[in-house]
């Protein structure tokens, strides 16, 4: 038997219904890899290996007396380090901030552990999961970056260390890297999944979702984690949902593609793969259209900037007082920005977010998806920065729900990623479209 590391979630709990596999198995499995490449990626913070596998062997013994198993029973998950998991320490991938025992899970968490799943310990973040780059490295090649600031996540899940990770995104942090490591990302639309538990960056932007290797073991964490009763945008925006909101696989996809904004920064290999990518997905039957942004999008960066920086500094504003000597420069550069930024700069920008919201969600009501690169390019050579965020700012300023999956290889080994969105609280149409992509992308590579 190939080892079960290698196993899609989806897979492993279809194993363990049939007794071809034990949560344990599944457990040794993924230590043994982390401690075969961990001297090298460095992806985890802190393991909790003896905590594991004790709740391994207990959902095993309950499944032996009862015959059944839970939705996500046994499966090993990482958790970003600014995501409270209660008796683990939360670091922030900061010495700024004192690590702690949490009392509590975070909410996501929570449900998770519900739901049968086992924390394995927490994944490494950039500091405050802002753009000083941190120690994790791509398990692709170690001389490049895993993109950030969920870095652990990514790499973690990437390798084989474990089937499915949490990170965030504010501006980029959780789908850049996951096309960096060659896996899949799923950012739902905001407070989808609730923020109780998380450490901040900017409380109106931030994201949380998993990193998993098949679209649809990261839809079923969304599943698991989603808040019963999300309210993302209250009463102050309207959208429609796409054209084909009951879209049932009984015809190939019509897709939008943007190459407005996302591909003037990208490198030429990129924009040839994206262009293969057309092809493939054109030869399979989709309708591919030119989708173009509202003309909002010219002050969206300064916008999402300018929300991020202000309450990024409103969070740290009592600590970075006495302690912004220890802030690492990336970070002290956005805080000390932030406190500079006028209230009325601050409300325009929200408001400009309401006006984007609306425009899009329009544009996106003739598609069933928006179709777009991840990243400029594959992973950079070289961990002195995290990557670039500008094609996935879009998503995470207005609050919609966006995936990437893998779609190939570059000449070096190194993964590409191909990008989706949606309108908001479209998740499971997003998916949908995202795994008709996946079936015909195809990807199988793993690294070394």
């Amino acid at each position: 038997m190939s080892e079960p590391r290698g196993l899609t979630i989806v897979e492993a709990l279809n194993q363990m219904r049939e007794a071809r596999l034990t949560a344990v198995q599944l457990i040794e499995s993924c230590l043994e890899r982390i401690h075969q490449r961990e001297e090298t990626v460095h992806a985890w913070v802190n393991l909790y290996e003896q905590q594991a596998l004790e709740e391994a062997r207990r959902l095993d013994k309950l499944f032996q007396k009862s015959g059944k198993i839970k939705t996500l029973q046994g499966i090993p998950v990482g958790v970003k380090d600014i995501i409270h998991v209660k008796g683990m320490k939360t670091t922030a991938g900061c010495a700024v901030y004192q690590s702690h025992v949490a009392e509590t899970d975070a909410d996501c968490v929570r449900r998770l552990r519900a739901a049968g799943a086992i924390i394995l310990g927490k994944t490494e973040t950039t500091p405050f999961a802002n753009n000083d780059p941190t120690i994790t490295r791509n398990p692709w090649n170690p001389e490049h970056t895993p993109g950030g600031s969920s870095s652990g996540s990514g790499a973690a899940v990437g390798d084989r260390m474990c089937l499915a990770a949490l990170g965030t995104q504010t501006g980029g942090s959780l789908l850049r890297p996951a096309a960096y490591n060659g896996i899949v990302g799923l950012k739902p639309t905001y407070s989808y999944i609730s923020l109780d538990g998380v450490l901040p960056v900017s409380w109106t932007m931030d994201h949380v979702g998993p990193h998993a290797r098949s679209v649809a073991d990261a839809a079923l964490l969304c599943r698991v984690m989603k808040d019963p009763h999300p309210n993302p945008f209250g009463h102050m925006i309207r959208f429609k949902l796409s054209v084909s909101e009951n879209w049932g696989g009984d015809r190939a996809p019509r897709l939008g593609y943007i190459q407005q904004f996302f591909e003037d920064e990208a490198t030429a290999d990129m924009k040839g793969h994206m262009a293969g990518v057309i092809e493939k997905f054109k030869a399979a039957g989709a309708q591919i259209v030119q989708l173009n942004f509202p003309d909002t999008i010219s002050k969206m960066p300064n916008c999402h900037r300018a929300i991020l920086e202000t309450e990024l500094a409103t969070y740290h504003h009592k600590t970075f007082k006495s302690l912004s000597d220890q802030y690492p420069p990336n970070i002290k550069t956005r805080i000390e920005r932030g406190m500079t930024i006028p209230g009325q700069e601050y409300v325009n920008a929200l408001h400009l977010r309401i006006t984007f919201q609306k425009e899009m969600a329009e544009r996106l009501s003739f598609v069933d998806a928006a179709l777009m690169i991840t990243a400029h390019s594959t992973a950079p050579k070289g961990l002195g920065s995290t990557g670039s965020s500008t094609p996935l700012i879009p998503w995470s300023f207005s609050g919609f729900p966006s995936i990437t999956v893998p779609a190939g290889l570059d000449r070096q080994g190194l993964p590409y990623g191909v990008q989706m969105a949606a309108a908001p609280m479209n998740e499971e149409h997003l998916v949908q479209m995202a795994s008709w992509c996946e079936k015909v992308l195809a990807f199988s590579h793993s690294p070394a």
